[in-house]
């Protein structure tokens, strides 16, 4: 049997549900400065409230929150309503923040509006902090951390090339600071080179897995679908011929092809020389290289062939699986952009 609730009661579930919704959608703002201002609406005991103070919580909830939760939820999502916005606080309250899958924060509260996704995609994490409403998704995290790695690298390869034009003689005054600046340029130069592979592997991960989500994948063979599934045992030469291909229906890359060689035999060695280093030369088979020479051999121009090829690869696999009007994704942009504004040609 269910009790009823009395006036009294309903008011002041009300009020105590409404302003959960309100700390939900200032700490999305990034309004809320602690967990102690989020957490002071479970403090009050509204139906203790004094009536009067009971009518005006209820007449602010019409005339204010009313009005700037709806126009919160129908910027951001679809669906969202004062009752959803109750249930999140709960979870933020029990974790003092949330970080959860896309597709689970939809399935429990409600669908993001996709222009506020702003070309992010679908494996991105929710996150809801005193930071506010975050997107979070690897290829944003890691294209950062390449920018970061470039910017360096260009800063202390321009200070050498100074350097460089002076006469021997100088340069031993200089010498200290010279062997820092090789330092820096070299281990930015070998952070990119990792980078790149990372961001690449990463990308064509986020595809395979994207794909599978939002497609009916019943018709394909069960060895296209243990190789979309089981990223980590197949190789990122594998990857980057058979997921653009699976995806799209369509062979991606000729034979020869001059981009997919010169990442695939050229970088590629280097990148292997970084996180396999041994004084013993790879096999025959993968072109028998001296893989110290190769860890020792990588500076900001091997670095730069990297980052440029793997702009060109993910331009053309974008192009490929989307069509010539499919817009490139928003981190990649923004990679161009750092590299344009330390003046390095894509």
């Amino acid at each position: 049997m269910t009790l009823k609730l009395s006036s009294r009661q309903k008011e002041a579930k009300l009020i105590h549900q409404s302003n959960r919704a309100a700390a939900v959608g200032r700490l999305m703002l990034g309004k809320i400065s602690s967990w102690h201002e989020f957490l002071e609406v479970e403090i009050t005991d509204f139906e203790k409230l004094p009536r009067r103070k009971l009518k005006s919580g209820k007449r602010d909830i019409k005339e204010r929150l009313f009005h700037e939760i709806k126009k919160f939820c129908s910027k951001n999502f679809e669906g969202m309503d004062i009752k959803q916005l109750s249930n999140l606080y709960e979870e933020i309250k029990a974790n003092r923040g949330v970080e959860i899958p896309l597709n689970e924060f939809e399935q429990q509260f409600s669908k993001v509006k996709r222009d506020i996704l702003r070309g992010a995609p679908s494996h991105l994490t929710v996150c809801i902090s005193l930071w506010g409403f975050k997107l979070r998704f690897p290829e944003d995290e890691l294209t950062n951390d390449l920018s970061e790695a470039i910017i360096i690298a260009s800063e202390s390869n321009n200070q050498i090339e100074c350097l460089s034009k002076k006469m021997h003689k100088d340069l031993k005054e200089e010498e200290e600071h010279l062997k820092s600046l090789l330092r820096t340029m070299k281990f930015s130069s070998r952070s990119i080179v990792l980078g790149c592979f990372n961001l690449l592997e990463t990308y064509l991960n986020g595809l395979a897995w994207d794909f599978m989500q939002t497609n009916d994948i019943t018709n394909l063979s069960n060895r296209k679908k243990k190789t979309l599934e089981d990223a980590t045992s197949v190789s990122i030469r594998d990857k980057l011929i058979k997921y653009p291909e699976i995806i799209s229906g369509k062979k991606l890359w000729d034979q020869n092809d001059s981009d997919f060689d010169s990442f695939v035999n050229t970088v590629k060695p280097y990148r292997d020389s970084l996180v396999h280093p041994s004084p013993f030369s790879a096999p025959e088979k993968f072109g028998g290289y001296d893989k110290l020479r190769l860890l020792y051999r990588i500076d900001f121009d091997t670095a730069m062939l990297t980052v440029n090829l793997l702009v060109k690869l993910i331009k053309r696999i974008n192009t490929h699986i989307g069509g010539p009007e499919n817009k490139y994704p928003i981190w990649l942009s923004e990679l161009v952009k750092i590299l344009k504004n330390i003046k390095i040609s894509i």
